[in-house]
């Protein structure tokens, strides 16, 4: 520094204190986030012949790790020819609450729903982008941190305390356990001769407890969970069983 004035030196302090500063700010930031990672629940369907190029974007999405991406097979295409090897109708009945809940009846498949709120084509990727930007503003002032965790032989669920000067104030909290990966030969129907790659496949939700609003510990059995034969659990922070998402988890290899 031979030759700078003390003017320059103190400059140049300020400055190297604002980038250490910034680095601390966006660190934080993305702690934050890890227990409020948006929500995409596909509903789809071996029967429907739209539906292979939305099952391969929610793949993308659940490589991600940002993005706690499920899909749901429904049943309500089978008698098309070819009855669909995961689908349920608790499935179906998720979906159609869901429709229910926006007060647009759009039940269709392949269909994306962003954080329990906005709905859009599976697989086109400007709308479902444009659907997780638009409940990410709707729910900006009240995300809430979720965790997951094994606990010796129990699954703990770890929820924070509601946002300051958010209004909500109850919510349940939801468990579920997912395959993150099947590959599903289909022999009949609109995708006969296919293999397709079905990712993060729903096998089970259930209510683990409720919450309100403040921190909250939930633990749930390890070896229950399992018997729905998926290897990865996850948790949800949902307002009722079909309204917004608040905060979200995921455990792989549980």
């Amino acid at each position: 520094m031979v030759g700078m004035t003390y003017r320059t030196i103190f400059a140049l302090i300020v400055f190297v204190c604002m980038v250490a500063g910034a680095g601390l700010t966006a660190g934080f930031a993305d702690t934050s986030r890890q227990g409020s990672k948006p929500v995409l629940e596909l509903f789809t369907s071996q029967g429907c012949s739209s539906c292979p190029p939305a099952d391969k974007l929610l793949g993308r999405y659940a490589a991600r790790g940002d993005v706690l991406a499920l899909s749901y097979s429904v049943d309500y295409w089978d008698y098309l020819g070819w009855k669909d090897t995961l689908g349920s109708p608790e499935n179906s009945a998720r979906q159609r609450a869901y429709a229910q809940a926006r007060g647009d009846s759009r039940v269709y498949t392949p269909q994306i729903v962003a954080d329990g709120l906005f709905h859009a084509v599976g697989s086109n990727d400007a709308e479902v982008r444009g659907a997780m930007r638009s409940a990410e503003d709707k729910l900006a002032g009240d995300k809430v941190p979720v965790s997951l965790h094994a606990a010796g032989d129990k699954i703990a669920i770890d929820v924070g305390a509601a946002p300051g000067g958010a209004e909500i104030r109850h919510a349940t909290v939801w468990i579920g356990t997912a395959k993150s990966l099947q590959n599903v030969v289909i022999k009949r129907g609109e995708n006969r001769g296919r293999t397709i790659a079905y990712h993060n496949n729903v096998r089970s939700l259930a209510k683990a407890g409720t919450w309100t609003g403040k921190p909250l510990r939930l633990e749930v059995s390890a070896a229950k969970l399992r018997q729905a034969g998926g290897d990865r659990v996850f948790a949800l922070l949902q307002q009722g069983s079909t309204g917004p998402i608040f905060g979200a988890a995921e455990l792989s290899g549980f």
